[in-house]
């Protein structure tokens, strides 16, 4: 599946989703249709995404959109220092301590190494070569990240490209508590109603969390579980036996 999600200030929900298909749509094109349907906003909209994502096409609709792009970016991916073609991890290969930023966001420190110039799908951006701070710099510990918008600093680059995490946490949720990796269904309809589903029950989560699906999700199941009780006492203090209750909720 590929879905975007959408932040504004601390609150994150679902805002599309679309099923991955070997004889459809790539799973660039899906992310190229899913940013045109972002609402167009006043402020300035990055587009948060992992190493998969940042090809010509994905750029270039985000563009079109007047997004920003942020994202992960894989070391092989090739840069030009200085008009010398070569790739992320080869570049990196020659760099010392000194030739680093610490940069720190959260708790969390890091040697920041910034390259600004042409990459071999965008005439300009940022590279952000990384590595926690204490484990050198050999390159195969080096994390890398693209910008789009060349007037952040490394610090705002990294703290916006952190906000990303919630579309994995999103999905562990919806896998552990919302049964999204244990469906079982025979046709593409039945499939597709299920994620509609998940998504109205996920948003409705998040709004009775007041922005916490994990909240919300508590909050329905706190409710549930005395919705039960007080059924239970009820039908006791009206006369119906033990047994009649447990047919009642199948629990015979």
């Amino acid at each position: 599946m590929v879905e975007t999600m959408l932040r504004t200030g601390d609150v994150v929900y679902p805002f599309a989703l679309e099923r991955y298909e070997p004889k459809g749509k790539s799973k660039i094109d899906l992310a190229c249709d899913m940013i045109k349907q972002v609402p167009i906003s006043n402020q300035k909209t990055y587009v948060l995404i992992d190493s998969w994502y940042p090809s010509a096409s994905v750029l270039q609709t985000s563009a079109q959109q007047g997004f920003h792009v942020i994202s992960g970016l894989k070391t092989n991916r090739i840069i030009y220092p200085q008009g010398i073609r070569q790739s992320i991890k080869q570049f990196a290969s020659y760099f010392s301590k000194s030739d680093t930023d610490l940069v720190t966001i959260g708790t969390d420190h890091y040697r920041v190494y910034r390259y600004e110039g042409k990459l071999n799908f965008l005439e300009n951006g940022v590279v952000l070569l990384c590595w926690k701070e204490g484990e050198g710099l050999e390159p195969k510990q080096m994390k890398a990240f693209l910008s789009t918008d060349v007037s952040l600093s490394n610090e705002q680059i990294l703290s916006y490209y952190s906000k990303r995490w919630s579309i994995e946490a999103y999905f562990r949720a919806a896998k552990v508590h919302l049964g999204m990796d244990r469906y079982q269904f025979r046709s593409t309809k039945s499939i597709d109603r299920y994620l509609a589903l998940l998504s109205f029950v996920s948003m409705c989560c998040i709004y009775s969390g007041q922005g916490n699906l994990f909240d919300g999700l508590h909050q329905y199941r706190r409710q549930k579980q005395q919705h039960w009780i007080e059924y239970i006492y009820k039908q006791a203090q009206s006369g119906v036996t033990l047994a009649q209750i447990k047919t009642q909720l199948r629990a015979a």
